[in-house]
């Protein structure tokens, strides 16, 4: 599929992917790093233990399973703007998702851009 050789190409020149999983696009997206043990931030649209289970260490759909058993919180990172426990919107169109990815990926999400980052351009006054 054309978008999965679009994400590969990315992980493999060093990006880290923001991605959702509410449709089958994106879960295909979100399962690319998996392949080359990279990290990958992945937007829910419901809380963290819908998500990922009781004890945060579920990966949070079936096909991600198969590449890894576990969610690793030491690589990947879960974004949810519902309480944990909440469910989640249950659409293959979520227009509040792909907004928040839209503004992680491109740095536009304040809070979630860090100083440090050497894509990130310095102010000088």
């Amino acid at each position: 599929m054309e978008i999965e050789a679009e994400a590969e190409r990315l992980v493999l020149a060093g990006f880290t992917l923001v991605c959702g999983i509410h449709n089958e696009a994106q879960q295909r997206v979100a399962v690319v790093p998996l392949r080359w043990g990279s990290p990958r931030v992945l937007v829910l649209s419901g809380g963290f233990k819908h998500h990922l289970g009781p004890e945060l260490n579920e990966e949070p759909f079936r096909i991600a399973r198969l590449w890894r058993y576990a969610w690793d919180r030491c690589t990947d990172l879960a974004i949810s703007r519902r309480a944990p426990n909440k469910l989640p919107t249950f659409a293959r169109h979520n227009p509040t998702v792909d907004r928040l990815i839209a503004e992680i990926a491109e740095k536009r999400r304040p809070g979630l851009c860090s100083p440090f980052d050497s894509l990130t351009p310095i102010l000088r006054t």
